[in-house]
């Protein structure tokens, strides 16, 4: 299959996203045209065979369907169902922290987010024996308006980075109905993951959208 990025002359194939099986194809190519323009406006799109990680090489290629895959990677990913809010409103606040917990708060997944900054920084944890933390910082405006838009669709896929995209922490959200998936990667090789329901994910964005506009 012809990389979609490739300069060749033949129609390359986009990939196959799991929502095309309902029909409902416009989503999916909204996303990946701006996915695409996200990448040529960083000059990744020259680079995605040489330096992007193994899924997003085949990825790009149309080898494999993203949601699928990272769903068979992360099978049994804890399912946030708490979220605790500090502040609840962010107002004027310069520094907050969302904490979402599985029910029996066995996992969590707690976001620190630094206004004066601008840096988000979400630590994976595992009981009181392992956490893994991910640093998102240099997010251009645009981008943030667009992934809040992105998240709040009924189904889809949202890729949160910055321009340095896999190149630094970044993350993927895979948006049903009844379950979201928040992965986070690491270009040291380091990988989360979490589910959450839909109550604590629109929790969780209109404090985050209050912090950030």
């Amino acid at each position: 299959m012809t990389d979609r990025y490739s300069s060749g002359s033949a129609s390359p194939d986009p990939p196959v996203w799991g929502s095309e099986a309902d029909g409902r194809a416009d989503p999916v190519e909204n996303t990946l045209d701006l996915l695409q323009h996200e990448l040529m406006l960083s000059g990744h799109h020259q680079r995605i065979q040489s330096s992007a990680p193994a899924i997003l090489q085949r990825f790009f290629a149309g080898e494999i369907d993203l949601d699928v895959e990272l769903g068979r990677r992360f099978s049994n990913a804890p399912l946030m169902a708490q979220i605790a809010l500090r502040p609840a409103d962010p107002g004027t606040a310069s520094r907050g922290t969302a904490e979402l917990m599985t029910q029996d708060k066995g996992a969590s997944l707690i976001v620190d987010f630094n206004k004066i900054t601008g840096v988000l920084e979400l630590s994976y944890t595992l009981g009181s024996m392992l956490t893994l933390r991910f640093t998102l910082s240099n997010l251009p405006e645009v981008d943030r308006r667009r992934w809040l838009e992105l998240m709040r669709r009924e189904q889809g896929i949202a890729f949160l980075w910055s321009r340095a995209r896999w190149e630094r922490d970044y993350m993927i959200f895979v948006v049903r109905k009844y379950n979201i998936h928040a992965y986070a990667f690491s270009p040291n090789g380091i990988e989360a993951a979490v589910r959450m329901t839909p109550e604590v994910l629109r929790a969780y964005l209109d404090w985050l959208e209050g912090f950030w506009f």
